[in-house]
């Protein structure tokens, strides 16, 4: 209701697939994560089985496409999945025992035992808040996988820089595949008209007499590698 086409035009949305998460999880360089992307699991429930100590529920049938990730779904409860999403996405930010607390609605020690579990089943996401603040002592800045750096002129703030990393590397993406877009349309490859660009989203719109080769096209310029 809020963006209307020009008639004779399909308005289109398009974003990365979690992708604030694909880079920590390529970061922390954790393959059990990897893994459980590439299969398409729900992340928060796959959190959640192992913070909440949740007994047999395989990892693999937590596919949205499974036939038992209903039941286990309801098993696991909103509330802890929805514990694990924002406690973990937190915890990876480097959020503390005191304000994780406060996110939650949990006592400061249920806080810690959640990041220590978070940090004991990945132990590479500690890594890599070790990396990052290792490389903003000694360079004083962080640069991510693009080159563009964040520079910390005195004033060191690990959520700030924690978040930074992915969400940058993030745009980048997001901003490479615009430029592709626009190249293609300029050139006359494409009608794909964009309007508007927020951080891990692209949208715009096109003839919907050419819808199929539309998004055929969306689809293959928006294939930016990241250089992990």
């Amino acid at each position: 209701k809020l963006f209307i086409p020009d008639d004779g035009f399909t308005f289109f949305d398009m974003d990365l697939d979690r992708a604030d998460l694909q880079v920590v999880v390529w970061e922390a360089g954790d393959n059990d994560l990897k893994k459980a992307l590439r299969l398409g699991l729900d992340m928060h429930c796959f959190s959640a089985v192992d913070i909440f100590d949740i007994k047999g529920i395989p990892h693999a049938e937590l596919s949205e496409s499974h036939p038992n990730y209903r039941e286990h779904r309801g098993r696991i409860g909103e509330a802890r999945r929805g514990k694990a999403k924002a406690g973990v996405h937190a915890t990876n930010y480097g959020v503390g025992d005191n304000k994780l607390a406060t996110a939650l609605g949990i006592t400061r020690a249920d806080a810690g035992n959640f990041r220590a579990k978070w940090f004991a089943a990945h132990p590479g996401i500690r890594k890599w808040h070790l990396r990052v603040e290792q490389a903003v002592a000694t360079l004083g800045f962080l640069e991510n996988k693009f080159g563009a750096r964040l520079y910390n002129f005195g004033r060191f703030n690990l959520p700030e820089f924690l978040a930074w990393g992915p969400q940058s590397t993030v745009a980048g993406v997001i901003n490479r595949a615009l430029v592709n877009i626009d190249r293609a349309q300029q050139a006359g490859h494409c009608a794909i008209q964009l309007l508007i660009q927020v951080h891990d989203s692209l949208a715009g719109q096109f003839p919907t007499s050419l819808h199929k080769n539309s998004v055929e096209a969306l689809t293959r310029l928006a294939i930016v590698p990241v250089p992990y």
